[in-house]
């Protein structure tokens, strides 16, 4: 089974795929559907076709940055209908600040719209232990996701205690990690996506950077694991 084909199970016993594409532009869509990608992610800001995905495609949102309120939040969220996903999303990410209340309020929102049935999951980004700590004390459903700029350990730990699934958003340059790819006979994706699968991270990897069939079926060596690690850690 390709990697593409299998599946984490969130703390709702619902499926997300391990491998996700982050996509901008109908283009981007194509070409990961082309290659086989379910999971997509785009923010709220953009205006794409998902009306006519396969309904193996799982579907991330970021909410907007620019949201503050309720109000706005449900505005966003109508936003989303009209522009990307009419029927539902199956992951909604709220972008936490440094303003509790604010964060707290966004949440209980997004907790309604999932009760109600149009999200099936909805989970945080721009987080650090303060802000997530408060949100896994606040709401009646725990986030089922965590998205991360960089493998952060502590966030990783918290998240993982409370059974969030970590996702990670791949950037930088991996092509440094050509020599490493070349003693196992793979591409540096591939590496890539190997080395996530061995830390149980879903990584968001960019539409550009996708490759076809991608072929996972190694193990990537405890010191090598190191090496690669550094290139993810945060800055």
């Amino acid at each position: 089974m390709s990697l593409l084909d299998e599946a984490v199970v969130l703390n709702d016993g619902s499926l997300m795929p391990k491998v996700g594409v982050t996509v901008t532009s109908d283009e981007d869509v194509a070409k990961a559907m082309k290659a086989d990608y379910r999971l997509l992610n785009c923010t709220a800001d953009e205006k794409i076709d998902f009306k006519n995905l396969s309904p193996q495609t799982y579907v991330e949102i970021q909410v907007s940055e620019k949201v503050n309120t309720r109000e706005e939040m449900r505005n966003n969220l109508k936003e989303i209908r009209n522009n990307l996903v009419a029927k539902h999303a199956d992951l909604a990410m709220l972008r936490l600040s440094d303003d509790a209340e604010r964060n707290n309020q966004l949440w209980q929102e997004l907790e309604q719209v999932k009760i109600q049935g149009w999200l099936k999951n909805i989970g945080v980004t721009n987080a650090n232990g303060d802000t997530l700590a408060a949100i896994l004390k606040a709401p009646k459903i725990k986030p089922s996701v965590i998205n991360l700029d960089y493998e952060d350990g502590s966030l990783i730990k918290l998240a993982r205690e409370n059974k969030m699934q970590v996702e990670l958003s791949v950037a930088g340059d991996i092509d440094a990690l050509a020599e490493i790819a070349g003693h196992y006979g793979t591409s540096t994706m591939e590496l890539v996506l190997r080395y996530f699968a061995q830390k149980r991270i879903v990584p968001i990897v960019q539409a550009d950077d996708i490759v076809e069939n991608p072929q996972t079926d190694f193990t990537i060596a405890p010191e090598d694991m190191g090496t690669i690690g550094q290139l993810f850690a945060g800055k």
